[in-house]
């Protein structure tokens, strides 16, 4: 099956969509499909790699929590016209977040091929965008043969205002890639607790929160350290705000690079993920699951991912720096309770691989007409 995956979002830079896309086309690739990405691209490195290719530049658009790199200008019209001329028809044209001009509904528009679209937001509240363009959203949508959401909470938010047969088909993971023994990282070669974070450095992702946490994390286990990796434009702010509240043992290494990031999730005695907002499923949640990593999260990702609270990890409310100061500390000093639940979770976690995410997906596009 010749399959194109696109991505509205800057194919340079990390973000849990991106991540989804160029994951699911490996395995798509490992399974002996024709598969391209297309998508737009900034001033990062492109993956090095036969099937990706960058369709125009991209702008920070302002959105809940964070500034979305995206391509929302009309002339990439003129390259995804010669993109497509260049190319023997496709099957089937995946688009995330279709909705999301300019490259999604140009897609959706010039293609024959059997469409597809997912949606990833999550939103409590109205969801702006959608509401300021709604009439086109309705008419792009006539153009669509099948809707996926990762989450139930995705089917929710987008159900809201365009009704549909959605299929619930969640986010995916490398299991064997986390799961597999790897060394430990040199930094945090010894035996001291250490607590973990892995995402963007973005207002939604709630480090304030972790960063209040931890103070008080270190009253009760002296020794602890937190580690958080990845990078985002808040990042020297929360450096700086670290610094200001007295905390000593932070550290923010930055972005690390894919074949290393086992290894932080696998040396983490607690990973956190203290998502304030609009997250529909979690990609680290999943990896360090898979990695047996202990895992605290707040209910924004964690219902959808994680799984049962106190039973595959410990759920918190969102922005509750004591709730989250008192499971990671539970599971620091609880060491029983913290190996059944990073066994537990990653069981689960196996449920998520890619190859039964893609199996799924390959079974949808048949069933909506490839």
């Amino acid at each position: 099956m010749r399959i194109l995956l696109i991505s509205p979002y800057d194919l340079t830079h990390p973000g849990g969509v991106t991540s989804h896309v160029f994951d699911l086309a490996h395995q798509y690739d490992l399974m002996e499909h024709e598969v391209e990405i297309a998508g737009p691209a900034g001033d990062g490195r492109l993956p090095q790699n036969s099937y990706t290719t960058h369709l125009g530049s991209t702008s920070r658009v302002l959105s809940p929590g964070d500034a979305a790199r995206v391509n929302p200008s009309p002339f990439v019209i003129g390259e995804i016209r010669r993109f497509l001329a260049a190319r023997p028809p496709f099957d089937v044209v995946h688009i995330h977040e279709p909705f999301l001009p300019c490259i999604g509904p140009a897609f959706l528009s010039m293609t024959k091929a059997v469409k597809v679209g997912t949606f990833h937001t999550w939103r409590e509240g109205p969801h702006l965008p959608y509401i300021a363009i709604w009439p086109l959203v309705l008419y792009w949508n006539r153009h669509l043969d099948g809707h996926v959401a990762v989450s139930e909470a995705a089917r929710k938010t987008i159900g809201r205002y365009v009704p549909a047969d959605y299929q619930v088909i969640p986010n995916g993971v490398d299991f064997m890639r986390f799961a597999g023994e790897m060394p430990v990282p040199p930094s945090l070669d010894d035996e001291r607790p250490t607590v973990l974070f892995v995402g963007r450095i973005e207002a939604r992702k709630g480090i304030p929160y972790l960063l209040e946490a931890f103070k008080t994390v270190q009253h009760r286990v002296r020794d602890a350290r937190l580690v958080v990796v990845g990078e985002g434009g808040l990042r020297e702010k929360y450096i700086a705000m670290a610094a200001e509240m007295g905390l000593k043992d932070v550290t923010f290494p930055g972005y690390v690079p894919p074949d290393h990031l086992p290894s932080y999730y696998q040396r983490a005695d607690c990973f956190v993920s203290p998502s304030t907002v609009n997250e529909a499923f979690g990609i680290t949640l999943l990896e360090a699951m898979s990695a047996r990593a202990p895992t605290v999260a707040t209910t924004i990702n964690g219902s959808n991912t994680l799984g049962e609270d106190g039973v595959t990890g410990l759920l918190v409310p969102p922005k509750d720096a004591d709730a989250l100061a008192a499971s990671i500390t539970r599971i620091l000093e609880d060491r029983t309770l913290a190996c059944q639940l990073a066994d537990a979770a990653q069981e689960r976690a196996r449920l998520f691989d890619w190859e039964n995410v893609a199996q799924r997906l390959l079974a949808y596009y048949q069933e909506v007409g490839a």
